[in-house]
């Protein structure tokens, strides 16, 4: 998986960190990245760095809430060029599907998703990185934009029928209902904002068709900077959150027929199905420290039998899938 992000997503930063006594530029020299250049959208930094910077912030400044904080400043004008598609799609249900189409091109570990069935529509957030410090600090404000765009597009009096996050509260609840409206749930299987499904093909007025496709050209144009190894990795994790990481969709969204995929995989010595393993593997050591049911982290994996998961959970961590949990629950500090 490819560590770079676009240097503006670190826009309004130094000002934030500053205007609460801190001295933002030592924050970003310590993590390896330099002042001059932060908020330039041109400028690549490490994805670890910037959430280092994010997450270093917060603990240096005693502000837990500096996530939210920080997406609140940056808004959906953070997403440079995908900005201009959330402003001038046909609907909201195209503009989102359009950010979920190229969010890689801001940030290429953020993955997102929508669902939509009957009333209610879903979208779910994630970072594709296995290892990544301050993860809590990058949902935050990644829900926040988002919550942003959701304003935008459904009015500023849009509120959320339900918010849920992967991660432990690490703020005050009153914090959480100040920014999104509404409760947020914790420790739940993902990180979502929930949607009236009806409001989403309303058509948004004003907009520029000719921006909405300069911006979309521009976008498609840029490649995801992967290794074949690295851009399945990424489909994977992409789809498995919709439950569609078979080897057919993950071709066709890489624009591949899917015996043309596994003999690019082959000659490097791989398989999709082994990729599609370590992946599973990886998320379940991940979510089993959660606190996750065993049945819930199955669906998440993309298994429809609970017991395949069970099979394959002894087989990658020698142990069953609730002894897993408890290793997990014990070994991630509160």
């Amino acid at each position: 998986m490819t560590d770079l992000i676009r240097g503006n997503s670190l826009l309004h930063f130094k000002e934030l960190v500053f205007s609460m006594g801190g001295d933002a530029d030592a924050i970003l020299r310590a993590q390896g990245v330099d002042p001059s250049l932060v908020g330039e959208y041109d400028f690549l930094i490490p994805y670890t760095s910037y959430a280092a910077a994010i997450g270093e912030a917060a603990l240096v400044l005693r502000c837990p809430d500096f996530g939210l904080r920080l997406g609140t400043e940056q808004g959906i004008s953070v997403l440079g060029p995908v900005s201009v598609l959330i402003r001038h799609s046909e609907t909201a249900a195209s503009a989102i599907q359009g950010v979920c189409r190229f969010l890689y091109c801001c940030a290429p570990p953020d993955v997102a998703a929508l669902g939509r069935s009957g009333r209610s529509a879903v979208f779910t957030l994630s970072i594709a990185l296995r290892q990544i410090a301050y993860r809590e600090q990058m949902v935050e404000k990644g829900l926040v934009i988002a919550m942003d765009a959701f304003r935008f597009l459904l009015g500023e009096d849009f509120v959320p029928a339900r918010i849920t996050m992967q991660h432990r509260r690490i703020s005050p609840p009153e914090r959480y209902r100040q920014q999104f409206g509404c409760a947020v749930e914790f420790e739940s299987e993902v990180n979502s904002v929930h949607l009236p499904n009806d409001a989403l093909d309303k058509p948004i007025r004003g907009r520029d068709a000719a921006a909405f496709a300069l911006a979309e050209t521009y976008l498609a144009q840029i490649k995801p900077s992967l290794g074949l190894n690295d851009h399945v990795q990424e489909m994977i994790h992409r789809l498995l959150k919709v439950n569609r990481a078979t080897l057919v969709v993950v071709a066709h969204e890489m624009g591949l027929h899917p015996r043309l995929l596994q003999r690019k995989l082959a000659e490097i010595g791989t398989s999709f199905e082994g990729i599609l393993d370590n992946v599973r593997r990886d998320m379940s050591w991940q979510l089993s420290a959660t606190g996750m049911q065993v049945a819930q982290i199955a669906t998440m994996l993309g298994y429809a039998e609970q017991s395949s998961y069970s099979r394959a959970c002894r087989r990658w961590h020698d142990q069953s899938p609730r002894a897993l949990i408890a290793h997990r629950r014990m070994a991630v500090p509160a």
